[in-house]
């Protein structure tokens, strides 16, 4: 039985984490892990750069057609990576 002042071990590393400043780093490393897996190999190939900061997700690709197509999908692709992080973690997807 969990006493009223004891806590998870997740509320623990979450507490460790984020006293360290380290949450938006592994955040960064979780959204770009999951970028190829969201876009599909065909985008990952294209993909120069992807990065993550404070919430803004910058993704540089090396086509311009690509880069447009990828334009018109900023919101799905925004959801799909808030929903596998599991929380709002993507702001603004910029393409460069």
């Amino acid at each position: 039985m969990k006493r009223s002042n004891e806590q998870s071990l997740k509320q623990a590393l979450d507490q460790l984490v984020d006293g360290f400043g380290l949450r938006e780093k592994m955040d960064e490393l979780d959204i770009t892990t999951q970028w190829d897996k969201v876009v599909g190999p065909m985008v990952a190939r294209h993909t120069v750069a992807v990065r993550l900061v404070r919430g803004r997700l910058v993704v540089k690709v090396d086509s311009a057609p690509l880069r447009q197509e990828l334009m018109y999908m900023r919101e799905a692709l925004k959801e799909v990576l808030n929903h596998r992080a599991g929380r709002p973690v993507v702001q603004e997807i910029m393409l460069d």
